[in-house]
């Protein structure tokens, strides 16, 4: 089993001092692919993927908490194509969890397990520059790669089966931790519907608070 973090620069301070910690904890070494090039959401994601070469990637990224359960929870899903996070307002259903087709998974990559044969193909769609309007204008702007992921996995790949899992395995704890980089002016906590560990975002907070952070 494999994980990989996606972490913007100025997120590396919690990357290295929460969340690598936390997976160690559980018996799981992830890679961490920093966006030191500056290529953005989209580019970043493309440029982590194009060299892996083994069965597939559970990809987690730098604003996340994750379960108690998340090594069990990702050993008993290690196939296939799975989401392990679950919002409401990004048209996530939440009673859709377990096996389902592929226009119920959800949305987000807060957590998501890709083939990383499928994770190739998606960046050489991308790469090729022939994608229908309006994801021609998403690919260009270089974000929304989870939108552009559901794009193409609904293209080619809409008769599979996929797993929503349930308990979510990460809530979404960026409200904590400086607000969303890439969405600025969200306003809002994108909180995990299916998020059942509120003792573990408190415990977080409280430590977050002993650092003396600035407030958001």
């Amino acid at each position: 089993m494999k994980v990989m973090i996606h972490a913007a620069p100025k997120r590396m301070w919690y990357v290295d001092g929460f969340l690598v910690p936390s997976l160690r904890e559980q018996g799981i070494e992830p890679d961490v692919y920093c966006d030191t090039k500056g290529l953005g959401n989209l580019g970043a994601f493309l440029d982590s993927v194009r060299d892996l070469r083994g069965d597939g990637t559970w990809h987690i990224q730098d604003d996340v908490i994750i379960s108690s359960q998340f090594a069990e929870l990702a050993e008993e899903n290690d196939t296939g194509i799975c989401k392990g996070f679950c919002h409401i307002p990004w048209e996530d259903d939440p009673l859709c969890s377990g096996v389902v087709y592929m226009p119920d998974l959800w949305h987000s990559f807060q957590c998501v397990r890709i083939p990383d044969d499928y994770a190739r193909d998606f960046a050489a769609w991308i790469d090729g520059g022939n994608l229908p309007s309006p994801l021609d204008i998403l690919a260009r702007r270089g974000q929304h790669d989870d939108y552009l992921f559901s794009a193409w996995a609904n293209e080619f790949h809409a008769g599979e089966t996929v797993r929503n899992v349930k308990p979510n395995m990460v809530d979404h704890v960026d409200w904590l931790i400086g607000g969303s980089i890439l969405s600025e002016w969200r306003g809002y906590a994108a909180r995990s519907d299916l998020w059942e560990e509120e003792k573990l975002v408190d415990e977080l907070r409280e430590k977050l608070k002993r650092m003396n952070l600035p407030p958001v």
